[in-house]
């Protein structure tokens, strides 16, 4: 990616007035991804080049540097009925300029001014992949849950591993994100509490051990510093 291009995203991004992490978050990728693509060091994908221009307002030639005559486009495209039209095979966008946009099948298909389609918008790899892990451990506790009570009639106990069906997919999430506090500690606690005096205890422990609970604003404390740290290292790179 072209310096040019790495210092447009950055200057676009701070006349929008967000922050690299606020940025992240609506594009779901990582805050160092941000930070590579604005010192240069990577270049965003088509989906993410697109994001990017919906969020700072320009069209996707503006963002990427690229001269573009408005005025000729619409005298070359003055044919092209513009509007939006509802049938049977979906929603159809059609603006001044030509571009066309498809909604259909519970996709949204975009096509440029010679009808040829520039991207099919889905759910990113990170999505896709964080849904596949929600839903094996979602089923995986259910399952877990029905044996251990109609074999061992452990209905009374087994419930406390659905707590995992929160936990576990917001383990991926932080490690996928690089975000720790994504992690649902709050409720990992919980469930260690819970799995401790009502499993693995012969005498339960409810007293003493409401301890642990005190270390839950504790970690988002630790972990809120952190960010906040990252934060400013790289503020002070995009500065020099």
């Amino acid at each position: 990616m072209t310096i040019e291009l790495a210092n447009r995203l950055a200057e676009l991004r701070k006349q929008k007035g967000l922050s690299q992490e606020e940025l992240a978050d609506k594009l779901q990728v990582s805050r160092q991804a941000i930070s590579k693509w604005e010192r240069g060091e990577a270049s965003p994908d088509t989906d993410n080049l697109i994001e990017l221009a919906k969020i700072y307002d320009v069209s996707l030639d503006e963002l990427v540097g690229l001269s573009s005559n408005k005025e000729n486009k619409k005298e070359e495209n003055s044919e092209v009925k513009e509007g939006v039209v509802i049938d049977d095979n979906g929603i159809h966008i059609t603006d001044d300029e030509g571009n066309k946009a498809e909604v259909s099948e519970g996709k949204v298909h975009l096509y440029d001014e010679d009808g040829k389609e520039v991207v099919r918008k889905g759910p990113s790899k990170e999505q896709r992949f964080l849904v596949l892990i929600s839903s094996v451990v979602t089923l995986t506790v259910v399952i877990a849950y029905l044996l251990l009570g109609s074999l061992l009639d452990l209905w009374s106990k087994a419930w406390v591993l659905f707590l995992l069906v929160v936990i576990i997919p917001s383990i991926f999430e932080a490690f996928v994100k690089q975000k720790p506090q994504k992690f649902s500690y709050a409720v990992f606690v919980i469930f260690i509490y819970l799995l401790l005096n009502v499993w693995v205890l012969k005498t339960p422990l409810w007293h003493p051990l409401w301890v642990m609970f005190i270390t839950i604003p504790l970690f988002y404390s630790i972990t809120t510093f952190i960010k906040h740290k990252n934060d400013d290292v790289e503020n002070n790179k995009d500065e020099d």
